[in-house]
């Protein structure tokens, strides 16, 4: 994913943070197309999805403008561009191409998209208004700006366990520390107004992911992303971390346990004319 140079993309790139965000693209497929419904694409728009990281929405941007139409994955991250024009070959999508290039500085040309998209990476960037700001800057007016990010407010076990608990806890602190705010999502409307977009329109989802779903254990999944960083912090050592990763993940397992996700909000609008 894309972020403010030079902060580094907190969760790192390595193979298990590629694997958990292409997981993360086709989970989020459902309420990525009611997105684009709403915005209402039309064939032969040009449309830029930044931050996109292995796949982001590319796939269904590209069937939604049509062969007349052109997709642009911008991505900062080397190991990820690697992986999207990979997935683009193998999905056949010939009107996407993959531009490297940080989201604060897009080198793309201005004024010329009908839509600029982001998906999970302002959650991840320092200088918010800044990316907010060379966004709306590659639109056409009128065009649309469309924002998806997530609000940690809502995110718990049922029964409670400690370990979800200090594991939460260590993450949010790691994550923090690197540019990176888990709370972002309630934010966007308000982002989005200080900049001068036009009719916004927010969304809020909240699912309850069953067994077998990967958002049942994303904390998990985070905490392999970031554990050296924790470890380095000294919040824990690796033998604790390890206790509580277990006892976490077999907690997660009972079915009698229920895991409340994060809040997607969703907020898009119009440039102004």
């Amino acid at each position: 994913m894309t972020s403010a140079h030079p902060q580094n993309y907190p969760l790192g790139g390595t193979s298990t943070e590629r694997d958990r965000l292409l997981s993360q693209a086709e989970q989020y497929e459902p309420t990525a197309n009611w997105l684009l419904d709403q915005i209402g694409i039309q064939p032969g728009w040009r449309a830029v999805d930044i931050g996109c990281g292995p796949i982001g929405i590319l796939n269904l941007l590209s069937q939604r403008v049509g062969p007349r139409g052109s997709v642009i994955g911008l991505e900062r991250e080397q190991r990820f561009v690697e992986m999207a024009r990979a997935e683009i070959t193998k999905r056949g999508l010939g009107n996407v191409t993959m531009v490297q290039a940080d989201g604060l500085n897009t080198g793309l040309e201005k004024n010329s998209f009908d839509l600029v998209h982001e998906r999970l990476v302002l959650i991840n960037v320092s200088a918010r208004e800044a990316f907010l700001t060379e966004m709306l800057s590659l639109l056409r007016p009128g065009g649309t700006v469309a924002l998806e990010d997530v609000d940690n407010a809502s995110w718990l076990c049922q029964p409670a366990h400690p370990s979800w608990d200090i594991l939460l806890n260590a993450f949010h602190t790691v994550f923090h520390a690197g540019g990176g705010d888990g709370f972002i999502g309630r934010r966007l409307p308000v982002l989005l107004h200080a900049a001068g977009v036009q009719n916004i329109q927010t969304k809020v989802t909240v699912e309850t992911p069953p067994l077998g779903d990967y958002r049942r254990t994303h904390l998990i999944s985070l905490i392999d992303s970031v554990c050296d960083k924790i470890i380095a912090k000294g919040m824990l050592n690796e033998a604790k971390l390890n206790e509580h990763r277990e006892a976490l993940a077999q907690h997660l397992k009972d079915p009698a346990t229920t895991v409340i996700d994060k809040l997607l909000v969703q907020c898009w609008g119009q440039k102004s004319r």
